[in-house]
């Protein structure tokens, strides 16, 4: 196998420095970190002005309908609610039936139920248990409560806001590996302080004699925001090559 190719960056003094192509310097990664963030802000202006634009349509076109008795002002707030209760229902049952998050992009934020218990309903001796489970808990995603994230105390994903932050190897950062404590622990979110796995089934196929689920912990899906680009709206340009110009 070849060995990685390499660019060689010259200094004032004369000396040079070889840095794997791969790589980035701190600066430019700075540099396209900036010109990404001014890209998605230029983007949701555009797409702000469009949704006001469809705004004032969709308004006027409200305000002709109920002008001409066409459709009837109670009648439209009833559906409106009625449409409003039931998306609200279906995020609540993918939410709280499967503990499934909805599909990226989507920012989340959390909220418990004030009736939840604040402390685990069974005990766990999370140390008896390391050396099998490798605090595999950790690596569950879930979305912080927006106290959480104003907090500032835990890491969120930059990527899916505001969902936990997790590392490449898909452990929450706050775990110490390879111990597997928490440095956040007096800090950290409620569903942690709430979870259990003694009836959790992705964890433990067998809680009592310590044997894991490995078919599910083997084959979950991890997070991916892979983002394939869409050209379809995109301005088509052409560029052509400076040509030699006639008399």
């Amino acid at each position: 196998m070849d060995a990685p190719s390499a660019v060689v960056t010259p200094h004032s003094n004369g000396s040079a420095t070889a840095t794997p192509s791969g790589l980035s310097d701190p600066e430019e990664m700075e540099r396209q970190l900036r010109h990404a963030s001014y890209f998605v802000q230029a983007s949701l202006e555009q797409h702000g002005r469009l949704t006001t634009k469809l705004d004032v349509y969709l308004t006027s076109l409200i305000g002709l309908l109920l002008d001409r008795r066409v459709i009837d002002t109670d009648a439209l707030a009833k559906a409106v609610e009625a449409n409003r209760e039931e998306q609200a229902a279906e995020a609540r049952a993918k939410y709280e039936t499967d503990g499934k998050l909805p599909a990226w992009p989507t920012v989340m934020v959390r909220t418990d139920d004030p009736d939840d218990p604040l402390s685990p309903e069974v005990e766990v001796d999370c140390a008896a248990r390391m050396h099998i489970c490798k605090a595999v808990c950790c690596t569950l995603p879930f979305p912080l409560s927006a106290a959480e994230v104003e907090a500032g105390d835990v890491r969120w994903d930059l990527g899916h806001p505001y969902v936990i932050r997790h590392d490449a190897q898909g452990y929450c950062v706050h775990n110490e590996r390879p111990g597997g404590g928490c440095n956040i622990y007096d800090k950290r979110p409620g569903v942690c302080r709430s979870y259990s796995c003694a009836h959790d089934d992705r964890i433990w196929k067998d809680f009592d004699n310590m044997v894991l689920n490995d078919e599910y912990l083997d084959n979950r899906r991890r997070a991916d925001f892979n983002f394939k680009p869409s050209t379809g709206d995109a301005v088509a340009v052409t560029i052509r090559p400076p040509r030699r110009k006639t008399a």
